[in-house]
């Protein structure tokens, strides 16, 4: 009996890995494929030179985001254990698992906060009139327009002038687009954010969001509870829809009158955007934003895997399908938009947008003047939901295992300890559902899960790697765990030279560029701008604190600092995760 016990007791600790080897491949896709590859790439490519963005995106993808890519998954599988004891064998680049996990919070607060806007379009997509194409609703002013009225106008524009033979047109809707606010847009500031003065006005809650984000982080709660190999099972689903759903508004987008304008805007190259240095910043922000790197997901669920799984082909593979899916993405918003740009008698320029701007205003507005626009617009709203829900469930799964790994014995309350943590998570994300909550929620998305710590993050994770560790020592592990493959070259060119190079090179260009924070009009006052930076140093200043101390700890107890270099040897290291898997 007390065998039985002892036993039961090591099953209970002991780490639970992916069941089969596409499970890891679904997982890491669903996680890295999510809102941005459908509201800011498309954006991007039409800012940056169209056709042309896709130069430096494809650049930076290959000598930079991919290796990235590589080292985190086989940084996690090497070992087979959490990002802590990963990052544990050198010593020196400890910090790197603690950043990452602040990161990895402070993504897990904000983000669902997008799936609650979401969620409520898509409640409201199915009203019997969409609440954001009409004027006659209790947030509207008297500047409300209509986007039909808008395109009445502009066909009476071009019948006006078409009429009396101009041939240089008198806009005469010009004091309609100036002084008027769209329908969307009043929408989303007056009924959907309530928007408030300033972050120094909380306000209210928004009793609807918060609805909406108590019912997401008990669907977060119920696909993690379980573990990975539960996790495993729903994200067959919620990773390939997304695919088919982009697919389907992608067909529907290109078919429609006008669509070649919005694909000519998004594809055509301008060459002469790649002389400007802002246009490669976004470009290798984008790709290391989108491929998900430097918050420790990627390690944490290549450590799920068996030792010997082909990480390299799968990383390859799930940076390849992100590629597609942004790419995908583009024309189905340009194809729309530029729809919509034809109907109005305007240019693309004049309805695109980024970020909510796009998800939340110009799209709905475009779809709006669809046939059957609750359809489209329930299909846009669920497609963005299944693009964010996996993403911040598979991130979930990725803190909790940073406990979980760290303090063995919370796996036996797994369930209990899963719902204290949702629930405190939920707690502060209840800061961004107020009148005042869009502020907050921008201080996080600017500076706590994108911005520069990401190069600087990325580049040390390389110098940790290539330098600290020995690029060779660190070559034979993966061909020990995988074989002999191509890409040596590659890989230490990138690891060694070329993205701690441009990580260093980015990071520095951020600070130099650097604005106060801004909402429309509003300028974040001093005590708000100085907590921004401090959700930045939140995370990145583990990587220099733990490594002080690191060294502090072996000149005290008499060591040499070549200590650092190097921890527990990977051999050792195989040797106790095999053993565990006796049981």
């Amino acid at each position: 009996m007390e065998k039985n016990d002892t036993i039961s007791s090591i099953v209970a600790l002991k780490r639970p890995k992916w069941k089969k080897s596409f499970d890891f491949l679904f997982a890491v896709v669903g996680m890295s494929v999510g809102l941005g590859n459908i509201w800011r790439f498309p954006y991007l490519c039409f800012k940056n030179g169209g056709g042309a963005f896709l130069i430096p995106y494809f650049f930076f993808a290959a000598i930079l985001a991919v290796p990235i890519v590589v080292l985190e998954i086989s940084i996690g599988q090497r070992v087979r254990k959490g990002i802590v004891q990963s990052w544990a064998t050198i010593p020196l680049f400890k910090g790197i698992a603690f950043a990452q996990s602040m990161v990895i919070f402070h993504s897990n607060v904000s983000y669902p906060i997008i799936l609650a806007w979401s969620l409520k379009y898509l409640v409201n997509s199915f009203s019997t009139t969409l609440p954001w194409s009409t004027c006659n609703n209790a947030w509207n002013s008297a500047r409300c327009v209509t986007a039909a009225h808008l395109l009445n106008a502009s066909v009476a524009n071009a019948t006006y002038n078409g009429t009396l033979g101009i041939s240089d047109p008198v806009n005469i809707t010009h004091n309609v687009s100036e002084s008027t606010v769209s329908a969307a847009t009043e929408y989303w500031l007056n009924e959907v954010l309530k928007v408030s003065p300033g972050v120094e006005i909380p306000g209210r809650f928004c009793t609807d969001l918060v609805l909406y984000l108590m019912l997401l982080w008990v669907g977060i709660y119920l696909c993690t509870f379980k573990g990975v190999e539960w996790t495993a099972k729903i994200v067959y689903v919620t990773a390939t829809l997304p695919f088919l759903l982009i697919f389907i508004i992608m067909i529907r987008g290109v078919t429609l009158e006008g669509a070649g304008n919005g694909l000519r805007y998004y594809l055509v190259p301008d060459l002469e955007r790649l002389a400007d240095p802002q246009v490669w910043v976004s470009a290798g922000t984008q790709v290391l934003y989108s491929y998900g790197t430097a918050c420790g997901v990627l390690a944490t669920m290549g450590s799920y895997n068996d030792y010997h799984h082909n990480f390299l082909r799968d990383s390859i593979l799930m940076s390849a399908m992100n590629s597609v899916a942004s790419f995908l993405s583009g024309f189905a918003v340009f194809s729309t938009l530029g729809a919509m740009a034809h109907f109005q008698k305007t240019t693309v320029d004049k309805v695109v947008s980024s970020g909510p701007g796009l998800a939340f205003i110009a799209y709905p507005q475009a779809l709006s003047l669809l046939p059957l626009p609750q359809f489209w617009c329930a299909l846009f709203f669920i497609t963005l939901l299944f693009l964010g829900f996996d993403s911040q469930f598979v991130s979930q799964e990725s803190l909790m295992s940073f406990f979980f790994d760290n303090f063995p014995q919370l796996r036996k309350r797994r369930e209990i300890c899963q719902a204290i943590f949702c629930t405190f998570l939920m707690l502060i994300g209840l800061s961004m559902v107020t009148e005042g909550g869009v502020y907050v929620f921008e201080m996080y998305n600017n500076y706590a899960v994108a911005g520069w710590f990401m190069f600087f993050t990325g580049g040390c994770q390389c110098v940790a790697v290539a330098w600290c560790y020995g690029f060779d020592q660190y070559w034979n592990e993966i061909t020990d765990m995988i074989g002999n493959r191509m890409g040596r070259l590659w890989l230490k060119l990138s690891w060694k030279y070329l993205a701690p190079i441009i990580c260093s090179i980015t990071t520095v260009y951020y600070w130099g560029i650097h604005k106060p924070l801004t909402y429309k009009d509003y300028v974040y006052p001093g005590w708000a701008q100085f907590l921004c930076h401090l959700l930045t140093l939140s995370s990145v200043l583990w990587i220099p604190g733990v490594a002080i101390y690191q060294v502090f700890k072996v000149v005290r107890n008499g060591g040499k600092l070549s200590e650092l270099r190097r921890g527990e040897r990977k051999d050792v290291v195989k040797q106790n995760v095999l053993l565990t898997d006796r049981f």
